[in-house]
Order: C-alpha cells, then structure tokens, then sequence
C-alpha cells in the first residue's frame, strides 16, 4: 500500500470516531502505522483550571506509567510540555527540544521522571479554540528503542494533520470542557510562587525555582548574569533556610507544599 493510501485509510477511520470515545484509541493506532510506540496519552487541560484530565492511555507494558497520579496531582507544574502550552508553544516536539539542559540532573527527573517507566518522549501540544489545550504523549519505555531522527521526522510531518483531528473531535466533546467551578491549577501555580516566600530572599527563590524546573547552576548564573559560585551560596543558604540538604529534600518539600 501507497503511503497516500495508507493516510488515506488511516484518517478515515480516525475520522469515524470523532466525537466519540474511540477517537484516541484510533488516532493512537493511526500513529504506530508510522511509528513504533510503547504508551500513548492524552492529557486534557481545560481552560476553566481544573486538574489535567487523562482522556485515554495506551501501553504495552504491563507495569505502565506507575506514579501518573503524582502527575496529575502536581508535578504536571514542572513538565516541560506543560511550561511550553503555558508560553503558547503548540506542535510537535521532542521532550529534549522542551527540556533545559540541565533536565537529567533535575530532581523532577531523578525523583518523579525517571521512574515513570519512560526513557524517551515526543509529543503534539493542540489548542483547542478558548478551552484549553491537549497534550498527546508518545513514548518509548525501554533505553533501548529511543525515538530515531527518522521517526521524529515522520511525526513531525503529520503535525498539521494531528492538530486539526484533535480540534475537531474535541469541539465535538463539549461537556468535557464546561467548567465545574474547581479551582485546581490556579491553587497550584499561587502555591508554586509562594513557595519559599516567607523565609528566602527574592534571589533565592528565583534560583531555587530555577532549580526546581531543571536548570543547571551553570544556566542559572548564565541567564541572572551571575557568576556559579554566587548560585551555590544562594541556593546552599536557600537551602539552609528550609531545612532540606539537597535537590530530592528540596523537590518533596515542593510536592508538600502543593498539597497543603
């Protein structure tokens, strides 16, 4: 078969499910006839600040993404897609395209990421006229089968056909946007800004939230105009002032804070 007919077929039976609750599951099939996926997701986040809605998940691995819930709980906040759609960057991207430098070394990646049970990630961030945004994840669980530059290519090439799929079926959805009048991530984002606020100096909890999201020292000082030892004395004091002793103390008393 013809990559045409394949397309073809492929967003035909897409298209016969929009609106209903297999659309996902058949755009999900429609992408692994390009590219080989391990788990797919689709995260909702509606305008109206409710928590992140897990539409569909797919995987085939048994174990599966094991702390989702902590995810949905709070550490969305730090998620790189998630900080992308809140800059209004929609597309297709790869997770290190969204990622800073320094996100392996981050303590969302040690603690949070990095047991998710996913070693590679790309995805497509859609919004969805005024009520809010999607954000489909594909991933590969294993160190073995990261995504080639030649899958990457392919979905980014679908990236048009992608975007307009997900905004017709959602304005097909419209009970899953109406607002129910919790205030979810707007708690969470004041909870974010206020932490550390009543013991650390501005400087610090702008380095401290630095660290929080991932950047190295090195990027730190780069974009404060600072030298690397002035990071490390304000995040050691920083530190000091709310009695945790490294990166994994600092990333759970954050987590804490978000569900006080």
């Amino acid at each position: 078969m013809s990559d045409i007919a394949r397309i073809s077929a492929g967003v035909a039976a897409v298209i016969a499910h929009s609106g209903s609750a297999k659309f996902t599951a058949a755009l999900f099939r429609f992408l692994r006839d390009w590219v080989a996926v391990d788990e797919a997701c689709m995260l909702v986040y509606p305008d109206d600040d409710r928590a992140p809605i897990i539409a569909h998940r797919e995987t085939t691995d048994a174990g599966g993404r094991p702390n989702l819930d902590t995810f949905i709980s709070g550490s969305f906040l730090l998620d790189p897609y998630y900080i992308a759609a809140q800059e209004r960057r929609f597309g297709f991207f790869p997770l290190m395209e969204l990622a800073p430098a320094g996100f392996r070394n981050s303590e969302y990646y040690r603690t949070y990421y990095r047991f998710s049970g996913l070693f590679d990630e790309a995805g497509y961030l859609v919004r969805v006229g005024n009520r809010g945004f999607v954000n489909l994840s594909l991933a590969r669980t294993s160190p073995r089968r990261l995504f080639e530059p030649d899958d990457l290519a392919r979905l980014q090439m679908l990236t048009a056909l992608v975007t307009a799929l997900i905004q017709q079926h959602y304005k097909l959805v419209p009970d899953l946007w109406v607002q129910d009048g919790v205030e979810f991530r707007s708690r969470l984002q004041a909870a974010m800004a206020d932490f550390g606020r009543s013991v650390l100096t501005p400087r610090e909890r702008q380095i401290i939230h630095s660290i929080l999201h991932g950047h190295a020292s090195k990027a730190i000082a780069s974009h404060l105009d600072i030298s690397v030892e002035t990071v490390k004395l304000h995040r050691k004091n920083a530190y000091r002032k709310l009695t945790v002793r490294n990166q994994s103390e600092l990333f759970h008393a954050f987590i804490r804070a978000l569900q006080d």
